[in-house]
């Protein structure tokens, strides 16, 4: 792997650390002389229904132990979904990030999904996810099983259904990369520079003009939304917003 590949996913796996370091503080103090395997909640992670009715995917961040496994119990009322963890005896290992996934016996249908909590599995599903009909040359899709993560990049909601999909600039060494997150609420754009998008009041923004992610946000009404470029080269404003109105 090159320096920058290097850099770039020890900065992801710093960003995620926020976002799973819950999981990694109870997988450490819960290590011991003999391997431990425990349940505990989704909560606090996106999820995503597959539009097939029946992939459950999560996005996760884990350290000092093995990668979790998503557990489903089905009933004829309900299906239950749960985070297994495995951790191994001896020193912390460096542990990952990535998308899981699991799938049921038979489409969610009219089923309730509950976390093990006994509260519902907040989780977005894929049928309402918009996705470009315009990219820019060369930009391809995250490989299955990659978290899309951009750092800097403020993480998804997890208080409602939200997900996100990704895109890079070639394969290796990888160095552009186009996210585009969508999440069911509506929210004020931040303050920016003004934009448009399908008519709807838009805004550009950006923490670092040399290096941090630039954003396009903007909501429908329903949902709200986030194009994101990041490790130059990065889009343009006009690209930004070309993507965005291609969605659907």
């Amino acid at each position: 792997m090159s320096k920058r590949g290097r850099r770039n996913r020890l900065t992801a796996m710093a960003a995620v650390a926020v976002l799973g370091g819950g999981l990694a503080i109870n997988a450490w103090i819960n290590r011991g002389p003999e391997t431990k395997v425990y349940e505990g909640p989704v909560a606090g992670y996106p999820l995503l229904l597959g539009s097939d009715g029946e992939t459950l995917t999560l996005s996760i961040g884990w350290g000092c132990e093995k990668q979790p496994q998503l557990v489903v119990r089905e009933s004829a009322a309900a299906v239950k979904i749960s985070l297994r963890h495995t951790v191994p005896p001896g020193f912390c290992d460096p542990g990952g990030i990535g998308q899981i996934t699991t799938h049921l016996n038979k489409p969610l249908g009219t089923r309730a999904l509950d976390d093990a909590t006994g509260k519902p599995a907040i989780h977005f599903d894929e049928r309402n996810l918009l996705r470009p009909a315009f990219l820019p040359e060369n930009y391809y899709p995250y490989p299955a099983g990659t978290m899309v993560h951009l750092p800097g990049l403020a993480s998804l909601p997890t208080d409602t259904p939200a997900w996100a999909i990704g895109y890079t600039l070639g394969t290796e060494p990888v160095q552009g990369h186009l996210v585009i997150s969508q999440s069911l609420r509506n929210s004020r754009p931040p303050d920016g520079r003004a934009a448009t998008v399908k008519g709807h009041p838009a805004t550009i923004t950006e923490s670092d003009p040399v290096h941090g992610p630039r954003s396009l946000t903007w909501s429908d009404g329903t949902h709200t939304f986030v194009v994101s470029t990041g490790a130059p080269p990065r889009l343009s404003d006009e690209e930004l917003i070309h993507v965005a109105e291609s969605l659907g």
